[in-house]
């Protein structure tokens, strides 16, 4: 079956129908484990609708929304799509779409999609394949149940010492986060400068990501007090918590200082009566898959994110380096 309806602007549609589009798109991203607030859904439904946020949708049967937030040198969107025959096609020219809106000051756009199984998103990584720019990145949730022996009392490592993440300044915090995403699969997934690194950090240390968990969260430091490794843990619900963010610094790794930072988030995560633990991992971030691995973590769920990235002679930003 053959798709040719275009998607329409956001702002051509009522307000009720988006409210039950960012409706369906929150309870997928709950169900697979991601957290976004109540809030959120008639706030975007408003914006989509007066244009502040840009949006396409697709109305009767089988509707589909995608829209997009546009930052200094990078774009961020979403496609939700309702299982259909022609789901696969619409999602598609929704990512067009939101490909056609990106500024010239911006390289990249990454956007989530939720709404399709497993069969489709493959089918419609298969179709961008041959549209010059795309490519799509395969994550997945890894759980650890807590329902067995936790790891032994985690050692801070050599030339490291613990510190509550209270007593660290945000700012170091993105510095770390920034330096330490740099040249992963992981790089510029969350942020494009270190402010809005520091920013986001901001929104997990005071709950706006699921309530923050400090006993579960910790710093390491050097005796000079320089920032090594971090990981935020939040509660994602009553018997999971979740860790979003474990880094360690580039000139300090290979060390043991992410594993003595995840059996911390684990031991502790037990200690406070949680059932499983739960993070995120870019299928090809081999290290760090490998040592969430060995310490019991497996694969839960899938997320792929759909990545354009802008010809270099097309973008003067697209030169400088992203995060």
């Amino acid at each position: 079956m053959s798709d040719t309806e275009a998607p329409l602007p956001t702002t051509g549609a009522p307000e009720p129908e988006l409210v039950e589009l960012t409706h369906a798109l929150r309870r997928a991203l709950l169900a697979r484990g991601e957290f976004l607030a109540p809030a959120w859904v008639e706030e975007s439904a408003r914006d989509l609708r007066r244009g502040d946020l840009p949006g396409w949708v697709y109305r009767g049967e089988a509707p589909a929304l995608g829209f997009l937030s546009v930052r200094a040198r990078r774009a961020y969107g979403h496609v939700h799509a309702t299982p259909s025959p022609v789901a696969v096609e619409r999602a598609e020219r929704l990512l067009v779409a939101l490909e056609g809106a990106l500024p010239p000051t911006a390289g990249r756009l990454d956007v989530g999609l939720t709404g399709l199984g497993t069969a489709d998103e493959d089918a419609l990584s298969h179709r961008l394949a041959s549209r010059p720019g795309w490519t799509t990145l395969e994550r997945w949730a890894m759980d650890r149940p807590l329902d067995g022996p936790p790891p032994p009392p985690a050692v801070p490592g050599p030339g490291a010492v613990r510190r509550p993440v209270a007593e660290v300044p945000l700012e170091a915090l993105g510095q770390l986060d920034w330096v330490g995403y740099a040249g992963t699969p992981d790089e510029g997934l969350v942020a494009d400068t270190p402010e809005e690194d520091t920013r986001i950090l901001e929104e997990i240390v005071d709950g706006r990501l699921g309530r923050f968990l400090p006993e579960a969260s910790t710093a390491l430091v050097s005796p000079h007090e320089h920032l090594l490794g971090v990981v935020l843990v939040a509660e994602q619900s009553a018997a999971r918590a979740v860790v979003l963010d474990l880094v360690v610094h580039p000139a300090h790794r290979r060390h043991g200082l992410g594993q003595s930072l995840l059996d911390h988030a684990v031991r502790a995560s037990t200690a406070l009566g949680y059932h499983e633990v739960r993070l995120w991992v870019t299928t090809a971030n081999g290290p760090a898959r490998r040592l969430y691995e060995r310490s019991g973590f497996r694969r839960a769920e899938r997320a792929m994110i759909y990545r354009f990235d802008r010809p270099s002679d097309a973008s003067p930003a697209h030169s400088q380096r992203e995060r």
